[in-house]
């Protein structure tokens, strides 16, 4: 909480954090500001764990690599123990593990296809905070980061279960914000526009040529641009913040 004599605090001194699709872009990019910010690190991803927990290290933070999706229950619960009897809590959790699959429309996308892209980008944002949650209660106190989309504002072209798990994304984050602000644990959103990340692999060229103009400023977004709200929405700085999104996204959805 911060009151008149109390100012935000930036930095995390050994909080503990789960950051997830860490192995590039945005989930890279928040575990450097983490690790900067002597946070303790769990850096979570099907591949690229290694890379982003050596990178931390070299920040001077302990990290520790997790080789995991995030729709594996088992392995979030154990993750959750393990992580709690190493370093006795978990303060932070983001989640940024997502997937794009190109020519996605509700008329061509396979069933395959909509059930893998729900499932990663949205219940696997479920499995994370189901996890995660009950040490945060108990102690009343944690910060959850859900990284959301512009998808869940606009209707994006070929983006159809894109949009959907994204739209759950921000569903979610609004309900579980207001569920548990009470018990000071605060649970909110970013929304990235195109951002310049590994996902861009799955996005079209012609997506990208559509983007650009619907976006004022004039460019893309790069990856610490958005790490530097998710690591805001992580701080004591949204302590009066619950089940907010925060549109990082050159103004797209102003347009």
């Amino acid at each position: 909480m911060i009151d008149e004599t109390t100012p935000p605090d930036y930095r995390f001194n050994g909080k503990v954090a789960i950051v997830t699709g860490a192995g590039d872009g945005i989930g890279f990019a928040s575990v450097e500001g983490l690790a900067r910010g002597a946070a303790r690190l769990i850096c979570l991803d099907v591949k690229g764990a290694d890379r982003a927990a050596e990178r931390a290290r070299e920040l001077g933070a302990q990290a520790e690599a997790v080789t995991m999706d995030v729709r594996d229950t088992a392995g979030w619960t154990k993750l959750v123990e393990t992580t709690v009897g190493r370093w006795g809590a978990i303060d932070i959790l983001v989640n940024n593990a997502g997937i794009a699959v190109p020519g996605d429309t509700a008329a061509d996308v396979s069933e395959e296809v909509w059930d893998r892209i729900l499932e990663v980008n949205a219940k696997g944002v479920w499995i994370g905070m189901k996890a995660v949650l009950p040490g945060m209660l108990a102690r009343k106190s944690g910060k959850i980061v859900n990284v959301a989309s512009t998808a869940a504002h606009i209707g994006l072209r070929d983006a159809a279960a894109y949009c959907a798990s994204k739209g759950a994304v921000l569903a979610l984050t609004r309900q579980a914000g207001v569920q548990y602000a009470s018990q000071n644990v605060q649970i909110n959103s970013v929304s990235p526009g195109t951002t310049m990340t590994g996902l861009q692999k799955d996005v079209t060229e012609q997506q990208r040529a559509a983007f650009l103009p619907l976006t004022p400023i004039g460019r893309f977004a790069a990856s610490p641009e958005v790490a530097a709200v998710v690591l805001f929405l992580c701080s004591t700085g949204s302590s009066f913040m619950a089940g907010a999104d925060i549109g990082v996204d050159g103004g797209m959805v102003a347009l």
